[in-house]
């Protein structure tokens, strides 16, 4: 081979090198295109955040304060670092820092504790974004903006360690320092409800400020001017506030029934009087709710009125006991002598208070006191006087005794 040959055959080696070395680059760029159309930078929650292009000089400086804690989680919860684009898996006791992003799930729950007294509950469903407002002051109270979506329930001492600003369906609500209690419940995507159970929570309007004072409450709605505050329903009432279920193998379902107006409420079941740790928490539409089969034990139970999303107090505290019952109740039988005259016959007798008794197959009388009594009819010959006593839980207790009845 010539060396003009070895020249030539060089350079076309060279010239498809280069372009298979320029399609391998333009497939790399068509790729990075791919994945910036599809998966786009940044996060879905940026547009909630910010307020202004600018980092906040603690942010440049890459420094890092502890703003609040996540407390008394439920199921599965979730959260997303204010500088990450990546959910991951909430523990108790996590710590918050500047735009950090909180959210729940189906049945979940979650508290953001800021200082002793003061805290943010979550409900399902829910996401919440944190901002310090004033990150740079040293001293003096913590003031927060609280951009949510879903459900948020606020408890604050008056202490006024923290100063709050609610944003949520286009508007913003200042919670004025001191004690108070309020909720946020959603209304669909482009409305929310708000009311306040203690304190006042003002609304910034277009042209005004609406005041929502304690037992008040109002409608957001993106778009729409706020309306005027409106008194909150009543608390409902229990029709039974002490409620015993006996049951001996399965427990039985369990009925809760209050007095109201047909429409929404809130019911609220717990395993202590404080309903710290909620077992059932369900919006009702009627004056009635069957909780199904629960497990022996106590329960408390309340229910609160719920009108266009402004939600009442709520009601007294009711009891409610499943007892499991698997001995047997108590039974004596005053039975007649083994040979005695024929004719009518009072029996009578004791039993577990609460019992039914029935004497060959025949209800008996029954007193509070658990004393029964029944006639009968003795014949002439052998005479079968077969007692049973069932409880409330189903247990039976059975006596019985031949006589002989003489003319």
């Amino acid at each position: 081979m010539t060396g003009g040959e070895r020249l030539k055959k060089f350079a076309g080696v060279a010239a498809e090198t280069g372009a298979a070395l320029l399609l391998v680059l333009a497939l790399f760029w068509l790729f990075i295109l791919f994945l910036f159309t599809v998966f786009p930078s940044g996060t879905p929650i940026k547009e909630m955040v910010s307020e202004s292009g600018a980092a906040s000089p603690l942010s440049r400086a890459g420094a890092k304060r502890p703003e609040a804690a996540l407390q008394s989680l439920v199921r599965d919860v979730r959260c997303r670092r204010g500088d990450s684009v990546a959910w991951g898996d909430a523990s108790e006791g996590m710590i918050l820092y500047n735009r950090d992003a909180v959210q729940t799930f189906d049945r979940s729950g979650a508290t953001i504790s800021f200082a002793p007294g003061d805290r943010l509950a979550m409900g399902s469903n829910s996401m919440v974004v944190v901002t310090r407002l004033n990150e740079t002051l040293e001293g003096g109270p913590r003031s927060y903006r609280v951009h949510v979506e879903g459900e948020l329930r606020g408890s604050f001492s008056s202490a006024k360690r923290v100063r709050l600003e609610v944003a949520t369906a286009g508007h913003l609500a200042r919670v004025v320092p001191g004690g108070s209690r309020f909720t946020f419940t959603p209304l669909g995507e482009n409305a929310s409800s708000l009311t306040v159970h203690a304190g006042e929570v003002q609304v910034r309007g277009e042209d005004r400020v609406v005041r929502v004072p304690a037992r008040f409450g109002v409608t957001l709605r993106r778009g729409v001017p706020v309306g005027p505050a409106l008194p909150l329903p009543a608390a409902p009432r229990l029709k039974n506030d002490n409620l015993l279920y006996r049951f001996r193998l399965l427990p039985p379902r369990v009925r809760f029934d209050w007095t109201g107006a047909e429409g929404a409420y809130h019911f609220q079941l717990s395993a202590e009087p404080r309903f710290r740790k909620v077992v059932l928490d369900s919006k009702v539409n009627g004056t009635g709710f069957d909780a199904g089969t629960l497990e022996a034990g106590d329960y408390y139970w309340r229910v609160s009125r719920v009108e266009e999303g402004r939600e009442g107090p709520f009601s007294r505290t009711g009891h409610c006991r499943l007892l499991q019952q698997l001995n047997p109740p108590r039974l004596e039988v005053d039975f007649p002598p083994p040979s005695v005259g024929i004719g009518g016959y009072r029996l009578a007798g004791r039993c577990q208070p609460g019992s039914s008794v029935y004497v060959n197959g025949d209800a008996a009388a029954m007193a509070e006191d658990g004393s029964f009594s029944h006639e009968i009819e003795l014949r002439s010959g052998v005479n079968l006087i077969r007692v049973e006593a069932v409880d409330q839980a189903g247990n039976a207790s059975y006596a019985s005794r031949v006589v002989y009845g003489k003319e």
